[in-house]
């Protein structure tokens, strides 16, 4: 791969991380949406203190399916 090629893919991987699509779930709800990836980064934590189990993050869209 080329320092160009790879640079192309970390501003691509990047530009996503910011967008506003992540969740946070648990085993019991939806914790938070429409987050970028580092307020769900902070809000997974802060719920991880907090005492809620089953946390993790995944994409609005695949949270949307999830009961």
């Amino acid at each position: 791969m080329t320092e160009a090629t790879e640079q192309r893919t970390l501003t691509a991987v990047r530009s996503e991380l910011d967008q506003p699509q992540w969740s946070v779930v648990s085993f019991d709800a939806r914790e938070g949406s429409g987050l970028t990836y580092d307020a769900a980064v902070k809000l997974l934590a802060e719920r991880e203190a907090a005492g809620v189990y089953g946390l993790c993050i995944i994409t609005d869209e695949a949270a949307s399916r999830v009961r």
